[in-house]
């Protein structure tokens, strides 16, 4: 959880970075890359970089979410959400896990990992 002054006192993992969301196509596959912060106020981008994708014939989407340092509930809605239009496009998304341990604790307390598989 994020102090109240929004410091990121005692949470190495947290960086204070807004989102950056980089887009990279590669013949028939495209990488969504993701750094710093997905929250509120930067999940409809995130959300708009993977149906910009899933808009085009591109036969592979890789959300690269390694380097995602901190997501709440609007982010992992994003990705749920992202997920289950997946199962029902083909399988053509692949979700990179991050590596910082806010993130992989949210998923683990939600039981959303299968995200992952």
């Amino acid at each position: 959880m994020r102090p109240v002054d929004n410091s990121n006192a005692g949470s190495p993992d947290l960086t204070g970075k807004p989102a950056e969301i980089q887009t990279q196509q590669d013949g028939d596959s495209v990488t969504i890359t993701v750094h710093g912060e997905i929250d509120l106020s930067t999940a409809d981008d995130l959300d708009a970089a993977i149906r910009d994708a899933e808009d085009t014939e591109i036969g592979q989407i890789v959300v690269d979410l390694s380097d995602l340092a901190f997501l709440d509930s609007s982010g992992l809605s994003v990705l749920l959400k992202a997920s289950v239009r997946n199962r029902e496009d083909g399988n053509r998304i692949s979700f990179v896990p991050s590596k910082h341990e806010v993130v992989t604790r949210l998923v683990a307390l939600t039981g959303t990992g299968e995200i992952f598989d």
